[in-house]
């Protein structure tokens, strides 16, 4: 190829470059946009059920997802029992009210390759027959464990909704934005 032809080339190449991280941006745009959607519609949500109803199935969800749990909690997520030592390892809390009817609890630490991770759960009455649950995940990486990060996990508040309420998780989806 000469001078000549590199000059032709350059422009197309530069407007496909362009284009390329344009389509990138819009991707990542409207990614960032159905998690703010997301975030926004599960963590507002009310269920229909009073906390002490609806909390069974908030300690399965983080059963099903290997979260350790302690006490009494165990029995709900199919867990066995656990020994002093696990427990003592696990660093976690069982079920505690809170006031005002609300609940919350703290699972045991799971390890992963990029780090480890809990999940603290807070569930607050929004009404006298209802109750908004909150799933923020802790996260600790593999190189600094004592920097952890802490953010709302609207993936698996909508896993919850799908089990309580599917309607709603159904209204929800179908508002969401697309792309991402």
């Amino acid at each position: 190829m000469d001078l000549l032809d590199s000059k032709r080339l350059f422009p197309w190449a530069a407007a496909g470059c362009l284009l390329a991280m344009t389509a990138g941006c819009a991707s990542l745009r409207a990614g960032d946009e159905r998690v703010a959607y997301y975030t926004k519609e599960a963590g507002s949500f009310t269920y229909a059920k009073r906390c002490l109803d609806a909390w069974p199935s908030v300690l399965k969800v983080l059963g099903a997802h290997g979260y350790p749990l302690q006490g009494r909690d165990r029995q709900y997520a199919g867990e066995g029992k656990q020994s002093g030592f696990q427990s003592f390892v696990d660093q976690g809390d069982e079920t505690q009210a809170v006031e005002g009817g609300g609940l919350t609890v703290l699972t045991g630490w799971l390890a992963a390759a990029e780090g480890r991770s809990r999940y603290q759960v807070t569930g607050n009455p929004g009404t006298p027959t209802g109750c908004t649950v909150t799933f923020i995940r802790i996260f600790t990486g593999t190189i600094d464990p004592a920097n952890d990060r802490r953010e709302t996990d609207w993936k698996i508040q909508m896993e919850l909704m799908r089990q309580i309420q599917p309607d709603a998780a159904v209204r929800i989806d179908a508002g969401a934005p697309k792309g991402g």
